[in-house]
């Protein structure tokens, strides 16, 4: 339900700026860009849930290698599409057939698939992660976590080296530094993403009939208290209007500033606390919410498809649209849970899933 929520989030956000923008809602517009604003944090910390429930327990079960193979088309496929949204963003306009060219490469932003690049390289950085957590044990997650921020000062140090042209492009998507600075970078993204490791080591065992969720809200609780006294350092140091300002536009988030990862921490281990007291552990969801939490058990293809949706839509319907932005924006959504919901879309999608790669030893292995 977490990751229905981000990925409904995100869409969300892009069917309004397609159709006419965050200020077409009026005095609701601030409110509504602080709310879309978590899409992302929440997302990536999902990422991080799965990474710790599902990928680590099975390379404890099978060993690394299985693991790997399955990292590896994730990759494949988040890259795939990251290149189906930036094709429809070229078919519909938005994007020049050489800007196109320069997304694929990572030398230019897409249209609404730039996180889909994040995790093209965030599944491939998994894999030593996972690694590590099997000979060291979690505890290796709140180290590599105080690495992202012990480095930054030395990746600051670095920008001025790294420069124009492909390397600067490069060295923003990954670090978030050089000529193309964007957030999440990979290197700070992986914040949200080892916090969501972090929290996952207590929802161990969640299938029991005798697990609690006691310790995940005591966890819970103290990531946010941390995060909470960041922000609170960074109102003192401004006031609560500028932090939500920066927090809302993407000045903290272009930066990969402190703030955007404190408050989406915040955002989205809030999100997962709430959603465990309305939703009982054990319980079983009524049959009309399998549609709309497709979005969240298929996140790839419906990310992937609402993206191309609306950069394939035509300017009439555009046009349309605008006067109506929410309506707009909702009924794209409703379209693309309708969409992947459906068994046989279903069906296709857990096979593409599953797919093996094969990694071959070396000769004379």
């Amino acid at each position: 339900m977490a990751r229905t929520w981000a990925v409904g989030l995100a869409l969300f956000a892009h069917g309004i700026s397609t159709f006419g923008g965050v200020a077409t809602l009026g005095d609701a517009s601030p409110f509504v860009q602080l709310l879309v604003r978590t899409a992302t944090p929440t997302f990536v910390f999902m990422f991080g849930i799965m990474l710790e429930l599902v990928y680590a327990r099975r390379a404890r079960s099978d060993g690394m290698r299985p693991v790997t193979r399955r990292l590896l088309l994730r990759s494949a496929q988040c890259y795939l599409g990251y290149q189906l949204t930036v094709v429809a963003a070229v078919i519909g306009g938005y994007l020049t057939a050489g800007d196109g060219a320069e997304a694929l490469v990572f030398l230019q932003n897409s249209r609404f698939g730039n996180i889909l690049r994040f995790y093209s390289f965030a599944m491939l950085a998994a894999v030593p992660i996972i690694w590590l957590r099997l000979r060291v044990g979690p505890s290796i997650y709140a180290v590599l976590l105080v690495l992202v921020w012990a480095a930054v000062p030395a990746l600051a140090a670095l920008e001025s080296r790294v420069g124009s042209g492909p390397l600067g492009s490069w060295a923003g998507i990954l670090f978030g530094i050089g000529e193309m600075r964007v957030g999440p970078s990979v290197w700070h993204g992986m914040t949200f993403t080892l916090a969501g490791m972090m929290i996952a080591t207590t929802l161990v065992g969640f299938r029991s009939a005798a697990f609690s969720l006691r310790s995940f809200r005591r966890f819970s609780a103290g990531v946010i208290a941390i995060c909470a006294l960041i922000a609170a350092w960074l109102v003192f140091e401004s006031s609560a209007f500028e932090v939500g300002k920066a927090f809302a536009n993407f000045d903290y988030r272009s930066s990969n500033h402190i703030g955007y990862y404190a408050i989406g921490l915040i955002a989205s281990t809030s999100t997962l606390v709430l959603l465990s007291a309305v939703v009982p552990v054990h319980g079983v969801l009524a049959d009309w919410t399998r549609t709309p939490l497709a979005l969240g058990t298929s996140s790839l293809l419906s990310f992937t498809a609402g993206n191309v949706m609306l950069n394939l839509i035509p300017e009439p319907l555009v046009a349309l649209g605008t006067g109506m932005p929410i309506a707009a924006a909702l009924t794209m959504i409703g379209v693309v849970a309708l969409l992947v919901s459906r068994p046989i879309v279903s069906r296709c999608y857990r096979s593409a899933c599953s797919r093996p790669i094969h990694l071959r030893p070396p000769q004379g292995a």
